[in-house]
């Protein structure tokens, strides 16, 4: 049993870095890059579900807020 394991050991393929920067290389020509116009639009796309994510969260922050300020912390004297 030992033998066969130690065959394997020996057998186990070596990192080489020239042939793993070729493949990906290789790898990288096989991707459809897209164009400037679907690039713009991804862009815009995400830029405004950004802003109105953010403004969702920031008006249910605002308003909890509010709300917390109302009724948890009216009695409080500041």
């Amino acid at each position: 049993m030992a033998v066969t394991t130690r065959r394997r050991a020996e057998q186990a393929p070596s990192f080489n870095l020239l042939r793993f920067l070729r493949e990906v290389f290789d790898e990288l020509r096989k991707v459809v890059w897209p164009t400037w116009g679907e690039l713009y639009r991804y862009t815009l796309v995400v830029i405004v579900t950004v802003i109105v994510i953010g403004g969702f969260i920031g008006g249910v922050d605002y308003i909890l807020g509010q709300l917390a300020q109302k009724f948890i912390y009216s009695g409080v004297a500041h």
